[in-house]
């Protein structure tokens, strides 16, 4: 049984044991309301947590922390994983000498009380680091331990309202399935498009900071990505110029569709532009920079696509 099932069966059991299950995510999965909720006995979940995480959200995410570990202890090809995962944290996340780590016990006590009683943003930051040192464990069957992880977490987050998914192994405030959809098709296309690709990922790193978020940069490398694709398709060195030769290159784009994308590059590029840094940074917020970066990942996923069906690249 691979990984990603196991860890599914594991943490929906430990998650929502006496609850309904639905066929949602498989015969495992569980309905995302109770039968109290349903008959109006208990109130529903509305409000996006942004800024906050409240004490049932902290604590399914730590519980999903403590399935994977139990599930990198089934392995028995890898009966160290959890202690080497341990170490890495300890080292690389908590900054702590080697030598002073008594237990890996000692290591798993920190990382529960950061989710349970740190702020919403140091929560988010230990969950990251889980994953991206989850990512390291790449023997046997763990190879994909940190993918798995990251569709669990996903579900929790979609699950208790969190206005935040991962989107490979970065946490952005994006909260819908179509918004994180869009980002990653397009990260996932632009494989062998460096330079669209770093564009989207530097974006990405500038709307997911939770300390120094700088919108108006992540916004400029958004219209970046799409610049990149365009030239590689038409050769011309401007997104401006190039949305003008696309229809030549054999990529069909509705004309409506072309002006709006030449008036979106003109904001950001002319005088009065972002580009220019004319515009203060306090007049790009986060919705507009996550508008930006999820309609910019849309137009690269749909001009690798098409250029790839027409031969233009």
């Amino acid at each position: 049984m691979s990984i990603f099932i196991l860890l599914t069966i594991y943490s929906d059991i430990v998650m929502n044991f006496g609850h309904e299950l639905s066929p949602r995510r498989g015969r495992y999965a569980v309905s995302m309301m109770s039968f109290s909720q349903r008959m109006g006995l208990s109130p529903v979940r509305t409000v996006i947590q942004k800024d906050s995480l409240d004490t049932e959200t902290r604590t399914a995410l730590w519980n999903l922390v403590h399935a994977t570990l139990d599930v990198l202890r089934t392995y028995k090809d890898d009966l160290y994983a959890d202690e080497e995962l341990a170490a890495s944290i300890w080292v690389n996340i908590f900054s702590k000498p080697r030598d002073e780590q008594s237990s890996t016990r000692q290591v798993w006590v920190l990382v529960k009380e950061r989710i349970l009683t740190g702020e919403w943003f140091v929560v988010l930051d230990m969950v990251e680091s889980f994953v991206r040192q989850l990512n390291r464990v790449r023997s046997g069957e763990l190879s994909g331990a940190a993918e798995a992880a990251i569709d669990e977490f996903n579900h929790r987050f979609e699950r208790f309202l969190v206005g935040y998914r991962f989107i490979e192994q970065r946490i952005v405030p994006v909260d819908g399935d179509v918004e994180v959809a869009a980002i990653a098709s397009a990260t996932e296309l632009s494989r062998e498009f460096s330079g669209a690709r770093r564009h989207l990922e530097r974006a990405g790193e500038l709307l997911a900071d939770r300390k120094n978020p700088d919108y108006s940069n992540s916004v400029k490398e958004s219209i970046s990505a799409v610049e990149s694709i365009v030239k590689i398709i038409t050769s011309k060195s401007t997104l401006g110029s190039g949305l003008k030769q696309l229809k030549a290159k054999g990529v069909e784009i509705h004309p409506a569709l072309e002006s709006s994308w030449a008036k979106m590059y003109g904001w950001t590029s002319d005088a009065e532009g972002v580009r220019h840094a004319a515009i203060e940074r306090s007049e790009v917020d986060q919705p507009l920079a996550k508008y930006m970066l999820v309609a910019c990942s849309a137009f690269v996923a749909y001009l690798i696509e098409t250029g790839r069906k027409t031969v233009a690249i």
